[in-house]
């Protein structure tokens, strides 16, 4: 049977500050109605029954993804969780290994959940391509004529005549622009896409040969808790270096579709009008003697620019980036940076989804936090406590069940309650409408991690609650 493995833990920090760790590029609608995951699923569905897909994530992101996957049928037990991310030969590694104990002659179609794609129709005829070459035992890579001289991609550099599969001679590294150059002067390069095709025990048995450190691994990995216990030992490597670049079993299928992997600012210029001196300007921006910038916001004030040329500038409520735009892909190092300084602009924005609802930071300062908290009906927060701050709930929208202590009560709106330091307390919205509230925390120390929990609905993957 066929499969669909969708690779759906990668942060996509190029997309800063849009994209935070716990709300990556591939959960966002960047172009379109849906997000990056949905229009993946959507694509493959038509050919893969639901069952049939297994997406694979990091386990902070398990509740997000159930959300987003809910309109598909897709089984929870389908969302294979990975601790931590070790790049893409694990991830694989793992699916292949957990399908194939159920069906050892699986087929498995790999998609990165981050890319966009035009022309359905194309897109199932190339795969029908690929599973028809797969079918003999070969790993097979759908390969992207280039369109320009992008140093984004990897390249591959094909054998022979015009034919519809492949072999391949070899695969590059992202090149420089001499090189890249290059390569699209010739008919013989491809750019490397992430989209695969393979049996599934083809595939292990080239891991066994190549990564047999990441084999044995994989092998002692006997139900879904072990994966807790074995992650933490594995190297990360990619498909790419750990196989294709060694197997002798390549080959390629050219796309006969329109396809990006969304993986800059700089990739978003042909989805967006552009003014007559090439801007594409956000609402509520004014550009005077402009050319060639890009103005992307989700923040709620005016964007003006005066002599600005060739620039990307990306502006959330908590961080703005100016860049130049011909040094977009430059961006993941500027997160590595805000990472190694311990910097919250990386990991979240000021409003963070949670299992239960989200929350806005609305004004923080020396001994005080102000929060609005948004709960999903019948949904609740831990039950929990904090060592170190004392909270005061107004509730403005809705009706909330508070419990504070051994007494539980309900809160209506425009009505308040206190929670002092070290008492036990949760907040649960047991109504059918919407809950909100605005949180007052006072104390010597606000961090996330002062808090005790003693219940909580969302241990699965759960990131950190308020």
């Amino acid at each position: 049977m066929i499969y669909a493995v969708i690779l759906a833990g990668g942060v996509g920090s190029r997309f800063w500050p849009f994209s935070r760790e716990l709300e990556p590029k591939q959960l966002m609608k960047i172009v379109g109605e849906t997000s990056l995951l949905q229009a993946t699923v959507e694509r493959v569905r038509g050919m893969i029954t639901p069952s049939n897909i297994y997406v694979i994530t990091n386990n902070i992101y398990f509740y997000e993804v159930k959300a987003q996957l809910a309109r598909f049928g897709i089984p929870d037990d389908n969302i294979i969780l990975e601790p931590q991310g070790k790049n893409t030969a694990p991830a694989v590694g793992l699916a292949a290994k957990l399908i194939a104990h159920t069906d050892p002659e699986a087929m498995l179609v790999v998609l990165p959940a981050d890319h966009h794609i035009k022309g359905l129709a194309e897109f199932r005829h190339t795969l029908k391509q690929a599973i028809q070459a797969a079918s003999e035992g070969l790993l097979v890579t759908i390969g992207i004529k280039p369109a320009n001289p992008s140093t984004g991609y990897g390249y591959i550099k094909v054998k022979g005549k015009k034919a519809i599969v492949y072999s391949v001679e070899r695969f590059f590294e992202k090149p420089s622009l001499k090189d890249a150059e290059k390569y699209i002067k010739s008919k013989d390069f491809y750019w490397n896409s992430g989209m695969f095709v393979w049996k599934a025990g083809v595939f292990l048995s080239e891991v066994k040969r190549y990564l047999p450190g990441l084999y044995r691994l994989l092998n002692s990995i006997h139900v879904l808790k072990d994966i807790e216990r074995v992650w933490p030992k594995i190297k990360a490597i990619s498909i790419d270096y750990g196989i294709m670049e060694r197997s002798k079993k390549i080959a390629l299928v050219p796309a006969k579709f329109y396809w990006t992997d969304l993986g800059s600012w700089d990739s978003l210029e042909e989805f967006f009008p552009k003014d007559k001196s090439g801007n594409i300007l956000s609402p509520d921006t004014l550009a005077m003697d402009c050319k060639g910038v890009g103005v992307f916001s989700r923040g709620n004030r005016l964007i003006c620019a005066v002599g600005a040329k060739d620039l990307v500038v990306a502006d959330t409520p908590d961080a703005l980036l100016v860049c130049d735009r011909n040094r977009t892909q430059e961006v993941k190092n500027l997160v590595a940076m805000l990472k190694s300084a311990n910097r919250r602009e990386h990991m979240v924005h000021l409003t963070e989804r949670r299992p239960w609802g989200k929350f806005t930071v609305l004004q923080s300062g020396p001994g005080f936090k102000i929060k609005l908290i948004e709960i999903d009906p019948g949904k609740r927060l831990s039950l929990q406590r904090h060592a170190k701050r004392a909270e005061h709930w107004v509730v403005v929208s809705g009706t909330a069940k508070v419990t504070a202590g051994n007494k539980s009560k309900l809160v209506y709106n425009n009505e308040s309650i206190y929670i002092p330091k070290r008492t036990k307390h949760r907040l649960a919205n047991t109504t059918g409408a919407p809950l909100k509230i605005v949180e007052v925390q006072t104390g010597e120390y606000l961090g996330e991690d002062d808090i005790e929990r003693f219940s909580d609905d969302f241990r699965k993957g759960s990131r950190l609650d308020v």
